[in-house]
């Protein structure tokens, strides 16, 4: 797996799930960077995120399409902490899907919301598996109890989002830095 990161998607444009995201996060931005890779979007953020490092508050997202999926990504997890936001996104944007794994604390979750409501939601943390809602399509023939990082990197990536096995390659992203409102 690659670097620990988490992501949230949707079939919107990108300016609409960063706007919607930023709303429901309730974050100020304080700069905005065009990034034409990865690498030069992780230079970006890696600085601006709190729980690497930066003052206490602060958070970075990049932001790009694949296909007609919008993406924004974190490299600190803190997308997939706030249920209400994600509720509150996938209320005016639709289904949202999201994914977060961090293999070196032997970290995963997977979850979908439809129409603002939490639909599944599997998270591996601490050799303890948490599952709530209705199995997906990508979940038949598996077993809850072999819920880990690449199952759920396998669930995100059924829906035709990329892999977190490499950085993502497709650009241009759209990096926001940011604080709370």
């Amino acid at each position: 797996m690659g670097r620990a990161r988490s992501a949230i998607a949707v079939r919107a444009s990108v300016d609409a799930l960063k706007s919607g995201a930023l709303e429901a996060f309730k974050m100020t931005v304080s700069e905005e960077h065009a990034a034409a890779d990865f690498d030069d979007a992780i230079d970006f953020c890696r600085p601006r995120c709190e729980e690497l490092g930066a003052d206490e508050g602060l958070e970075a997202w990049y932001v790009w399409s694949q296909g007609d999926w919008a993406i924004l990504g974190d490299l600190s997890l803190a997308l997939l902490r706030d249920n209400e936001a994600l509720e509150t996104i996938s209320s005016q944007l639709g289904t949202l899907v999201v994914c977060g794994i961090d293999a070196g604390f032997e970290f995963a979750s997977f979850a979908v919301y439809e129409g603002g409501s939490l639909k599944r939601l599997l998270v591996l943390e601490d050799d303890e598996i948490i599952e709530e809602g209705f199995p997906v399509a990508a979940e038949r023939g598996s077993f809850i109890d072999d819920f880990n990082e690449e199952e759920a990197e396998r669930l995100w990536t059924s829906y035709g989002l990329p892999t977190f096995d490499y950085d993502p390659l497709d650009g241009p992203f759209q990096c926001v830095g940011m604080s709370q409102a």
